[in-house]
């Protein structure tokens, strides 16, 4: 026995005549130093093997004649490897040399991303060891195979053989085959294949083999996305001299992350702001200052993968982060209540092994929502009209965009209010169809118009009805004074930029900087048509919104529907054309059942949505006294529609008709702006009456055809006699 003791310990002694001290000065280096020791174990237990010492059968083999059988079998005393101190102190020697040091990068050690990250113990290293080495050399398999006594002569190493070679070196507790065997341990859940376990197969037979991915960062290359691909990118590197918005955001990220990574202490770290608004490029921006790389993972993509899919994208993010230092953010992360479960299983399966998760919010997170450590909230501002306004320029010098001479910046930013998102896709759009320049692509005022148009309007469709704005103020026949008042409403949206940051308002009115306009008058006067040539002098779209559809008889129903408007609207810059208000703008103060209270709670919401919204917001009525002298307060202006009198009747009357409509000479339009006193929506229905009458006959429009058209539009309004009015008028002067 002396004998067999003192072999052994020569060549141990052959693998590590001496511990160096030096940290390893290369990746190959720390490799080959690694390979010896795991060849000094495996020399260790074939000698023991070969020697039939007992405490090696009794861990090794299975392939035994009797007489071992007989021997394993029989009580023996347990002994413990007698240089097991010795052995570990090559061992952590090892990991030692393989600590970070400021001249040698941890970048250049792949290896010890893994062995001295914490992650591992003594046992699993090892494990992590003998796996990566089967895939390094395919000595390995045979050498294991010798070990584990396998038929076909090459084997992975297994449970078993980990607990075999640990028992040279460690103590018991760290070496018991329960720690191999943990499925939610960090080596089980990222660094080793599933096991696939046969019924016949005892788990100390279990394999273990390396994930591809982790051989991959073993090897010193990167990881690639895998099943990720479909739902995440690596955001680009960004110029940190090129922030225009969100400096002192930027800043507070930058220092609630430094803050959580000294203390190593888990968290999350939300950015709030709306869609568009620049959160990935605040992130993209911190991994630029960092020097690590921002995965963006988009969480509805993710939740549309397979289970199995989603759990493997899930492991090459964190494998990502881990390996290769890198952040992962979520995106598109839309809480809805039933979402909840999915989005806190993805929280917690990245919080067991990430600290630091950051998550892009377009709402306040839910309480249901829970997470480990710290939950951090950064809001973002939205850009003012002077950003705005750089972002324009910035981003058309990136795509080669030069403005034409009708474009003014000044009066874009004052009319449309975009993230700096949609100004880039707005850009990028109209680069399509743009014509060349002098030194790139030339874009005007009608091409810049339509993509704003195109661009902002899209989610607004769902809840309301867009209207065409063909009409210009030529079209539009009110007095003076009401066309006075519709121009200074287009003053409001034309010139904000300049009011409220050159000017400074700003600052003294930070809310309710929205126009909000009431048109009243009797029906068809014009109100529709004055809200349609405001869009169209803007350029701006205008969306119908029914209120008779919105309110509901349920509680919290009306709110909740305009609600959804609302965040829809939000950066449509449209202007908002409330007809027919009278049907949720009542008496406020008149309240007599609970329903009335409920009323003035759904009007009270609704007035505070308008103040909210930066646009315009138009609102039609006939009838002006059910609106209280607050509710009057809180408009930017109320336009009075009226009745057009005579003159604005005959300009009615000769504007109606096309010039290729085919009227009787003996049309006299005086007679019926005189004796006829109807508005300029019946005047054109019954120009269309008396135009369809005649084309069904094939003959031309006649005074008979206009008077039978101007009855019928009296008598549905309840007034008798006009007709004859006017054919005393036509035919007895």
């Amino acid at each position: 026995m002396t004998e067999i003791k003192k072999d052994i310990y020569d060549f141990m002694e052959l693998y590590f005549p001496e511990l160096e001290r030096e940290p390893f000065v290369s990746s190959k280096e720390q490799w080959g130093a690694w390979e010896r020791f795991v060849d000094m174990l495996c020399m260790i237990s074939l000698v023991m093997k070969e020697n039939r010492r007992p405490e090696s059968l009794s861990r090794i083999g299975s392939l035994l004649n009797d007489e071992e059988l007989v021997r394993t079998l029989e009580p023996a005393k347990e002994t413990v490897f007698p240089r097991r101190t010795y052995v570990r102190g090559i061992f952590e020697n090892l990991l030692t040399r393989g600590e970070t040091r400021e001249e040698k990068p941890e970048e250049e050690f792949p290896l010890s991303r893994f062995l001295n990250s914490g992650r591992l113990n003594h046992l699993e290293r090892l494990a992590l060891m003998l796996a990566a080495c089967v895939d390094r050399n395919r000595k390995y398999e045979r050498i294991f195979g010798v070990l584990q006594e396998e038929s076909g002569g090459s084997a992975k190493p297994t449970v078993g053989l980990c607990h075999d070679l640990g028992m040279l070196f460690l103590e018991e507790e760290e070496c018991a085959p329960g720690i191999l065997l943990e499925e939610d341990s960090f080596l089980n859940r990222l660094l080793l294949e599933p096991s696939r376990e046969s019924r016949y197969m005892s788990r100390l037979s279990r394999p273990m083999s390396l994930n591809r991915q982790v051989l991959t960062a073993l090897m010193g290359r990167e990881i690639s996305f895998g099943s990720l691909t479909a739902c995440a990118e690596a955001l680009e590197p960004v110029d940190m001299e090129e922030f225009i918005s969100h400096g002192e955001e930027f800043g507070q990220l930058l220092e609630v992350f430094t803050g959580l990574s000294t203390m190593q202490e888990q968290g999350v770290i939300a950015l709030e702001g709306s869609a568009g608004i620049g959160k990935k490029f605040i992130m993209s921006a911190l991994g630029t200052f960092l020097g690590l790389e921002v995965i963006s993972i988009r969480v509805s993509s993710l939740f549309s993968l397979e289970p199995e899919q989603r759990k493997e994208a899930i492991r090459c993010a964190v494998l990502k982060t881990v390996c290769e230092d890198c952040l992962i953010y979520l995106e598109d992360l839309h809480i809805a209540p039933e979402s909840i479960g999915n989005l806190q299983w993805l929280i917690t399966l990245l919080q067991d092994d990430i600290n630091q998760i950051f998550v892009g919010l377009t709402e306040v997170c839910p309480e249901e929502l829970r997470f480990q450590g710290v939950f951090y909230r950064i809001l973002l501002k939205e850009p003012g009209a002077g950003e705005q306004k750089m972002f324009w320029q910035r981003f058309a010098e990136e795509h080669l965009i030069e403005f034409a001479k009708d474009v003014d910046l000044e009066q874009v930013v004052s009319r449309y209010n975009m993230t700096p998102e949609k100004i880039r896709k707005t850009l990028a759009c109209a680069l399509l169809s743009a014509p060349g320049g002098e030194n790139g692509f030339l874009v005007d005022e009608k091409a810049l118009e339509r993509e704003i148009r195109l661009q902002c309007s899209a989610k607004l469709g769902q809840y309301a009805k867009r209207l065409e704005s063909p009409f210009v103020w030529e079209d539009l026949q009110v007095s003076t004074q009401c066309k006075e008042q519709l121009v200074r409403v287009c003053d409001r949206i034309r010139y904000r930029s300049i009011v409220n940051e050159t000017y400074g308002f700003d600052r003294k009115i930070p809310y309710g900087r929205g126009t909000s306009v009431v048109l009243y008058g009797p029906p068809g006067t014009g109100k529709t048509m004055a809200a349609q040539v405001v869009a169209g002098e803007l350029g701006m779209d205008i969306y119908r919104i029914d209120l008779s559809q919105v309110g509901s008889k349920y509680i919290g129903e009306t709110e909740k529907n305009l609600g959804k408007v609302f965040d829809a609207a939000r950066f449509s810059n449209a202007i908002l054309f409330f007809d027919e208000a009278d049907a949720l703008f009542t008496k406020r103060t008149d309240v007599s059942t609970s329903n009335d209270r409920y009323a003035n709670a759904e009007t009270a919401y609704l007035l505070q949505k308008i103040e909210e919204y930066p646009g315009i917001s138009i609102l039609a009525t006939n009838v002006m006294q059910n609106f209280d002298n607050a509710f009057k307060r809180r408009m930017s202006f109320i336009i009075p529609i009226e009745q057009p009198d005579e003159a604005t009747r005959l300009h009615l009357w000769q504007a109606v008709f096309p010039k290729e409509a085919p009227l009787d000479e003996n049309i006299n339009f005086e007679i019926y702006a005189k004796v006829a006193e109807i508005t300029g929506s019946s005047i054109k229905s019954a120009a269309l009456s008396a135009a369809y009458r005649a084309a069904a006959e094939k003959r031309t429009i006649t005074n008979q055809d206009l008077v039978e058209a101007v009855d019928y539009e009296c008598r549905r309004m309840g007034r008798t006699g006009v007709g004859n009015e006017l054919y005393g008028a036509l035919y007895c002067r």
